[in-house]
This record gives structure tokens, C-alpha cells and sequence, in this order.
């Protein structure tokens, strides 16, 4: 047996480089968690402007269109809504049919939490005012039993930059691993 050449180059000896880079699962990690956090976690609320009314889609809301176009008037309907601070009649709608939806516009606007429930009436039926439907309101898109309301405002959204952070540190830890799978690799 020889002996092996003195000249031949020789492989060098594993450092821990390759484990230290698994440090960076860290940061990337951390920027990840944080962007998620701040991107999913955002609470419901904002300002309502208007409040839209357009009647229940399906076979309910159908049948109560059915029925009121068959009557010879069409309600003058109009809105109460409860706050906090009490009840707040808006304006009534004389003689208007519902079509793709009658909007009221809040002055001033309100903030999301502040709104507890909307009633829609019909304005002086014979003898008196006749409640139509009673609606809790608890987001921003709501049924009733004959109506749907949706309210028009702005909404609380996720912070511009927490998107990009996402990116970066998903980018970012996607680098690490890949990095420290080609070193065990090579």
C-alpha cells in the first residue's frame, strides 16, 4: 500500500458556518409572525357614512317584492336607528320603490360600534306608522327578515406595510432553509 500524496489536495474540515446560519430562522421568522400578526389581526370597526336597504335576496325577499309591487301604493318607507344616545328617525322616502336599493346618508357619520339596530317602517299605513322589519346590527352587511342592509363607509383595514414585511421575511426564511439544505448538500 502507498501512502497518500503529501500534494493532493485534501478536503477541508466542516465548519459550523452551516448552523450558524440557521440564526437568520430568527429574524425572518420574527419579520413573518409580525407582518401575519399585523395583517390578519385587524379589528372590525370604521366610520358609517350611508345605510343601503335593498330587500332579502331568495325566495323571502322575493316573495315580500312580489307582494308589495301587487299593491296598488308603494310604502314611504323610512329608517329609525339606535345609538348609544338613543333613536334617530331619518328621512322618509315618500312614494319610492325599492328597486336596487334606497340609501339614507348619516349626518353625522357614525362610528360602527356606536350602531345597535336599524328598523325600517312604513310611514303612516292607515292609522298609524307600521314597523317592517327589525334588523340587529352586528358588522357591515346584515338580513333582516324581509330587507338587507348594507352599510357604506370606511372600513378599518390592515396597515399598508404589513403586506411587504410578510414578503420579506417568508423571502427571508425561504433563503435560510435553502441555504442551509445546500450546504449539508455540498
Amino acid at each position: 500500500m502507498s501512502e497518500a500524496d503529501p500534494s493532493a489536495p485534501t478536503r477541508p474540515l466542516r465548519r459550523s458556518r452551516p448552523y450558524l446560519r440557521l440564526l437568520w430562522f430568527i429574524p425572518s421568522l420574527a419579520l413573518l409572525a409580525t407582518g401575519l400578526h399585523y395583517y390578519h389581526n385587524v379589528p372590525e370597526g370604521g366610520t358609517i357614512n350611508a345605510i343601503k336597504l335593498t330587500t332579502k335576496q331568495g325566495m323571502v325577499g322575493q316573495a315580500a317584492e312580489a307582494v308589495a309591487n301587487a299593491m296598488p301604493t308603494t310604502p314611504d318607507l323610512y329608517l329609525r336607528i339606535t345609538t348609544p344616545k338613543g333613536e334617530q328617525q331619518l328621512q322618509t322616502f315618500k312614494d319610492t320603490p325599492i328597486g336596487n336599493g334606497l340609501t339614507w346618508n348619516l349626518k353625522p357619520a357614525l362610528q360602527l360600534h356606536e350602531l345597535q339596530r336599524v328598523d325600517v317602517w312604513d310611514h303612516h299605513t292607515i292609522w298609524k306608522d307600521k314597523p317592517l322589519d327589525r334588523i340587529t346590527m352586528n358588522g357591515w352587511s346584515i338580513d333582516g327578515q324581509q330587507f338587507h342592509v348594507d352599510l357604506l363607509g370606511e372600513k378599518i383595514e390592515a396597515p399598508k406595510w404589513a403586506l411587504p414585511v410578510v414578503v420579506v421575511g417568508a423571502t427571508l426564511t425561504l433563503v435560510a432553509l435553502l441555504r442551509f439544505v445546500w450546504d449539508q448538500v455540498i
